[in-house]
């Protein structure tokens, strides 16, 4: 147990010390010696000692009396005081201080120990008492009815509360009786109130409750609730009545609505019944125009009712259908299946779903896609469940014939090579037939459900972004070439036809592309500019060398026949030789013509249909020639 700690004030050191020693030999704990005001409010202030042992005489401008007053500012500590004078002067002023105990000097042990205690156990019970009586002050005015004691003679003793509030008057004026609480009670409960008032007067214990109303102040009607007690007297004391009023206006006025709601409500009920069974027979023929099986069971899995396409479906007429389970209608297997799965669903409520083979009452086996959900009562719980049929036997026969022609289309796919793949706008593969793959020396694995994007060269992006983009849903087919980049950064030629697939708002759902590799076929047209380039420059070179022959051959010619001897016939047969390998020279240039515009017809290879250079090669002279 931790000691008592005390604070001594004394200014005559021999003094403090013997009491310092005194004290410790008793058990306690001394925090500090003061011999002045100032030093003790200090060390009251440092130490929060449980007692101060002051002596009124100090040293100083500040006597105890004044060092205690300032201490008690701001530390709830008893003090003793110590004095050497029993002068009524001194003790006058040391009261105003409420202390807890006075010790004359000389002092005994016994005196100190006594009065330390008495002081320590009397301040305890202050406490106490204070915290009880704050408590209490603080319930009352935070009460928000009346509290209210009358004497044996039903004189009001006291009215505390929220009196003002609930009645209009003051706790003064009804202690007054201007007017007297019983004056307040509305006539048409005066005298009922007033019976009972007889016979509590008549009780000398007991409890009683009662409703009544009042007339406040302002006149308006108030209803209270009015709980009291009846208090026996002990010993002396005489018989009281305790109480307590509340305003209970708003509660009553309540009470009031709500009778009102229960019969606007018993009439609605009834009406609402009648309106219900008008609707189950709504519901029912509504259900009737259901075209799919429609029927309901309650939590034992029960049917509770169905639709007419239901007794179409199980060919069993509704009245032996209702009132019977799976068990008493279906063969055994599908009983047992479709029991489970009822259990399950009202075990973890919501909805279900499953596929399930069902005997049609055509003796055909149909597929069938049974959903199912919980329904609930009022307070939340099962009250049973709805379940419908929808015959798929039909989209499943269609969807093994897409199956089967998707696998048919995939082995032509398959075999072909050209590269062909199917992907979505993001560029994800859906799929990728043998030939892509192998051309991009992927797996199907690596691609399908990945995005894939054309290493295409940079200078041919922009082109292939504008192919993409020109497919649209009245021109969804478009052709396009480019340069892919492939290992070592080696350009490869690619011509790839994409067919764009579009939903009803015009966006592209998916791309299917087909591809070759045509850097061969674009080698193969390069070599054809060149060797056309080459003719085109072989043609010139032959036509600039036909003029530059036959214009010096015309001239010879000439010359040659101003004479007439041998010398001057031999020239001019030998003009005519050369004269004859040009004519067959220009007969190959026409030929070459030729070929030149069938490749510029069909192949789209060289310049303009006159070609480049003009109609051919021009006629110098030859006529002289042969003359």
């Amino acid at each position: 147990m931790t000691p008592v700690t005390i604070l001594v004030v004394e200014d005559e050191q021999i003094v403090a010390e013997d009491l310092k020693q005194l004290l410790a030999g008793m058990g306690y704990r001394v925090v500090g010696t003061a011999s002045s005001g100032e030093t003790a409010i200090r060390l009251a202030r440092e130490t929060a000692p449980d007692l101060v042992m002051m002596d009124i005489s100090l040293g100083g401008s500040m006597d105890g009396t004044e060092a205690a007053q300032k201490i008690a500012e701001f530390h709830d500590a008893p003090v003793i005081y110590l004095t050497a004078f029993a002068d009524s002067a001194i003790i006058e002023k040391a009261k105003v201080t409420r202390p807890y105990g006075y010790i004359l000097k000389p002092y005994q042990e016994r005196e100190i120990r006594t009065a330390i205690e008495i002081a320590l156990y009397t301040h305890d019970l202050n406490r106490k008492v204070a915290e009880s009586e704050e408590r209490y002050r603080g319930f009352v005015q935070n009460f928000l009815g009346i509290a209210y004691r009358r004497r044996a003679d039903s004189s009001p003793e006291f009215f505390q509360g929220a009196v003002e509030s609930i009645s209009g008057y003051t706790e003064a004026e009804l202690l007054a009786g201007r007017p007297a609480w019983e004056d307040l009670i509305h006539p048409d409960d005066r005298e009922r109130v007033m019976e009972q008032d007889r016979e509590i007067a008549a009780m000398q214990t007991g409890e009683l409750k009662r409703d009544y109303r009042i007339i406040r102040k302002d006149g308006t009607v108030t209803w209270v609730h009015e709980l009291l007690r009846v208090v026996p007297g002990v010993g002396r004391t005489l018989r009281s009545v305790q109480g307590a009023i509340y305003d209970i206006t708003g509660q009553k006025a309540a009470e009031d609505a709500l009778q009102k709601m229960n019969r606007e409500l018993e009439e609605r009920v009834t009406e609402r019944t009648l309106s219900l069974n008008h609707q189950v027979q709504f519901l029912q023929q509504l259900i009737d125009t259901i075209p799919s099986p429609v029927y309901y069971k309650d939590p034992g899995c029960v049917y509770l009712g169905c639709n007419t396409a239901f007794e179409s479906y199980l060919g069993i007429p509704r009245a032996r259908i209702v009132g019977r389970t799976d068990a008493d209608l279906l063969p055994p297997e599908l009983a047992v299946l479709f029991h489970e799965k009822d259990r399950f669903l009202l075990d973890h409520r919501g909805i279900q779903s499953y596929q399930a083979k069902f005997p049609h009452a055509d003796h055909t086996t149909r597929e069938v896609l049974v959903k199912k959900a919980t329904y609930h009562d009022a307070e939340g719980g099962i009250a049973g469940f709805i379940g419908v049929f929808l015959d798929i036997t039909d989209r499943i026969r269609a969807e093994e014939q897409v199956r089967k022609s998707e696998q048919r289309f995939r082995a032509v796919v398959q075999d072909q090579t050209d590269m062909i793949f199917r992907f979505l706008p993001n560029r994800t593969v859906l799929f990728a037939n043998d030939a892509f793959l192998a051309y991009f020396k992927k797996r199907s694995e690596d691609v399908t459900g990945y995005i894939f994007r054309f290493p295409v060269h940079p200078d041919d992006q922009a082109g292939v972004d504008a192919h993409f983009a020109s497919l649209t849903p009245t021109h969804p087919v478009g052709t396009t070439e480019f340069r892919c980049l492939r290992e070592g950064d080696q350009a490869a030629w690619q011509q790839w036809i994409t067919r764009a697939f579009f939903d009803e708002r015009g966006n592209v759902t998916e791309y299917l592309s087909v591809g070759r590799d045509i850097t061969k076929q674009k080698e193969i047209e390069r070599r054809e500019r060149e060797a056309y380039q080459q003719i085109e420059k072989n043609m010139q070179q032959f036509t600039s060398l036909n003029d530059q022959i036959r214009n010096p051959l015309s001239v010879i010619v000439m010359l040659a026949g101003l004479g007439a001897d041998e010398h001057a016939q031999k020239i001019l047969a030998q003009a005519r030789e050369i004269n004859s390998i040009l004519d067959r020279l220009d007969t190959g240039w026409q030929e070459s013509e030729k070929v030149r515009r069938f490749l510029k017809k069909h192949y789209g290879i060289g310049g303009e249909d006159e070609g480049l250079f003009g109609s051919g090669p021009r006629d110098h002279g030859s006529a002289e020639v042969r003359r």
